[in-house]
């Protein structure tokens, strides 16, 4: 926390005003409200009357025992799990109170050291674990209150799964429910969660919506470099990509129009006749087929909106092929009439 932060809160806590403060430190109210607002510093002489008043120390209000580096954070895991691994579970878990009472404003340290004393507290099979578990639990609620969304998130779900490792799926769900939907970790643990109370059909509906986004998502990227890519008339590069959304759309079956979309605008570019009317087929064969994935294998858990009208989006995408100025090249050839003369 910033010293505004930490002053505000403090004061606060100890039932002060900003003018009481003032009076003590010999300024004004308003130079007080300054501090707190984030618009100027107290002068260097003022942080120790200041830190008395608040009833703190100096390390306290300017977050020394807070602001640690993520390298520093990293090695004191390192130790602890070596201390784990070397002196037993007693001696590394109050290793890890004195390290979060040395810093006890720092949320990821709290989470990180939470989490590995609860993986070694499982992996290891310590005796009489309830003498650690409220105390780690506690830690991880703790770290909720964080600033910190990521922070907030991770700790989340470490409860989660702790709520599920004990059968308590009715926590899990009310924890889980506060992550934001978007939030990828909450995808997998939901499903999870279903597989752990045997609603086997709602978990496999949630990896397959996985598969699904991030297969569109993937194949989407692929098409965007290789079209990057044809602009700067760069085309080899560009086919080992478009090659890769075809591959990877047939892999995951979401249609030929997704599949050959890169590889025609490759052959457009490169204004390679053969290849842009054999492109051309695979283009027209999948706008027919387009909704295919609907009815792949693997999504068949998943519930598509069938209420969309598939002829008019079919229809648009037949049309934008049939005026297209960049066919231009290929109109007066006998194989692309033919096509041409499919989209009439």
């Amino acid at each position: 926390m910033r010293l505004n932060v930490i002053m505000k809160k403090y004061r606060k806590e100890r039932n002060l005003t900003q003018e009481q403060i003032a009076n003590y430190l010999g300024v004004t109210a308003p130079a007080v409200n300054k501090w707190e607002n984030g618009n100027s510093y107290p002068d260097i002489t003022l942080l120790a009357p200041l830190a008395r008043v608040l009833k703190i120390d100096v390390d306290t209000l300017l977050s020394f025992h807070e602001e640690l580096t993520e390298a520093e954070i990293n090695q004191f895991v390192k130790e602890l799990s070596e201390i784990l691994q070397k002196d037993g579970y007693a001696t590394g878990f109050e290793k890890g109170v004195q390290m979060l009472e040395e810093y006890p404003n720092c949320d990821l340290l709290r989470l990180h050291t939470a989490e590995i004393l609860n993986a070694f507290l499982i992996l290891k099979k310590i005796e009489n674990p309830e003498k650690y578990q409220n105390r780690i639990i506690g830690w991880l609620e703790m770290v909720l209150t964080s600033e910190d969304e990521k922070i907030v998130n991770m700790a989340t779900t470490a409860l989660v799964s702790y709520f599920m490792s004990r059968g308590d799926y009715e926590k899990a769900q009310l924890q889980l429910d506060k992550i934001p939907p978007a939030s990828f970790d909450k995808q997998i643990t939901q499903a999870i969660l279903f597989e752990k109370q045997s609603r086997m059909e709602e978990a496999l509906e949630v990896y397959e919506n996985i598969i699904y986004k991030n297969a569109n998502g993937v194949s989407s990227i692929l098409h965007m470099i290789s079209h990057i890519l044809c602009q700067e008339k760069k085309f080899e590069q560009a086919e080992k990509y478009a090659n890769l959304a075809r591959d990877i759309s047939i892999l995951l079956e979401l249609g030929d129009y997704n599949a050959y979309t890169s590889k025609f605008m490759l052959a457009v570019k490169m204004q390679d006749k053969e290849g842009t009317i054999e492109m051309l087929e695979h283009m027209i064969n999948g706008c027919e087929t387009i909704y295919s994935y609907q009815n792949a294998f693997l999504y068949s858990h998943m519930q598509f909106n069938k209420t969309v009208n598939t002829d008019t989006i079919t229809d648009m995408l037949k049309n934008s092929l049939k005026t297209s100025e960049e066919l231009d090249f290929i109109r007066n050839e006998p194989k692309a009439q033919k096509l041409f003369d499919r989209l009439k």
